[in-house]
């Protein structure tokens, strides 16, 4: 499972790697690394990337999928 929603954001959006990369003043390929989860952006690149993707950090980092997910595991 994913923990950064990048790609589908991005695409909601309508702008590619190079848009968001060119927006956040990254290379293409530093941008990919976040998508792929190889490296990770830092809180404020995440505020940033939240401001251009028009997105929540809850969203983007699927915090409701995971928190639901684990909820569905407790036997209560």
């Amino acid at each position: 499972m994913s923990i950064l929603k990048l790609k589908e954001f991005r695409n909601k959006a309508k702008m590619s790697q190079r848009d968001v990369a060119s927006a956040m003043n990254i290379t293409q390929s530093y941008y990919w690394y976040w998508e792929k989860e190889i490296h990770f952006p830092n809180a404020k690149q995440l505020k940033q990337l939240c401001e251009i993707l028009d997105c929540t950090p809850n969203e983007l980092l699927n915090v409701k999928e995971k928190y639901q997910a684990a909820m569905n595991k407790l036997d209560v």
